[in-house]
């Protein structure tokens, strides 16, 4: 584990561009779970945005847990971060500072945009050569529907296996469990195993592509959970189907 890994790494590089200010009070405990939160919300906040930096979030969100960011992306978190603590501290933020943040803000939003493939519209000929295989009512190409571009889109490979894990937490009231659950998945996606481990739905998928080898294919994983009081809750996750690298 370097140093800069951690979720706290974030919090301290925070305050130390706070200091550009003049600002020499040293954070109190109170001030750190604050900023946890503040950092917690503001990685809500950019996903929502679509700019995907990989952010680990946690049911419970530790100082002392892996970000899962590339180092890239650092000083633009640390420095944002840090102009969402100085009002606290009755502290204008620099011109220095904000310029930063705007720049790291920017390039983020760049480098992580997530842009959609134009189709060719289905008025478009297929060509003579490319007709043959399918018929004569295959004159036209079909678009096919993408998954929708947000962070919670997952990507994968075919073949590619891997774990992933649906967080009911925020859904559950106080002293409420999920008693049940029921997982399905599209064709081009096979469900290996699940398990529950309340609050959590934990599986794992295999992506399998559909008959024809076509990639780029959109596929979702269909959750619904039953809680101890009877409610029922459904969780649809989209999946984007590409080829092996």
């Amino acid at each position: 584990m370097a140093k800069g890994d951690l979720k706290g790494d974030f919090i301290n590089e925070a305050y130390s561009q706070m200091r550009i200010s003049g600002l020499t009070v040293n954070p109190t405990s109170e001030d750190l779970e604050v900023a946890l939160m503040r950092l917690e919300n503001m990685m809500a906040e950019l996903s929502g945005r679509s700019i995907c930096v990989g952010y680990s979030f946690e049911d419970d969100p530790d100082p002392n847990s892996l970000h899962n960011v590339n180092r890239e992306f650092w000083h633009g978190i640390a420095t944002n971060l840090a102009i969402r603590l100085i009002p606290d501290f009755n502290k204008e933020v620099p011109p220095t500072l904000h310029m930063q943040a705007n720049q790291s803000l920017s390039n983020m939003s760049g480098r992580t945009a997530l842009i959609r493939q134009v189709n060719y519209p289905s008025r478009q000929p297929r060509g003579a050569g490319n007709t043959l295989r399918w018929g004569r009512w295959a004159r036209f190409y079909h678009p096919q529907p993408g998954a929708p571009l947000e962070c919670a889109t997952v990507t994968i490979a075919i073949d590619d296996i891997n774990d992933f894990v649906e967080h009911f937490d925020a859904y559950l009231r106080d002293a409420e469990t999920i008693q049940s659950y029921t997982i399905s998945a599209d064709t081009g996606l096979n469900i290996i195993s699940d398990s529950l481990a309340s609050p959590d739905v934990l599986y794992r998928i295999e992506a399998v592509g559909n008959a024809d080898a076509t990639t780029n294919i959109f596929q979702q994983v269909t959750i619904i959970a039953t809680t101890s009081t009877g409610r029922i809750e459904t969780r649809r996750i989209n999946f984007q189907i590409v080829g092996a690298e």
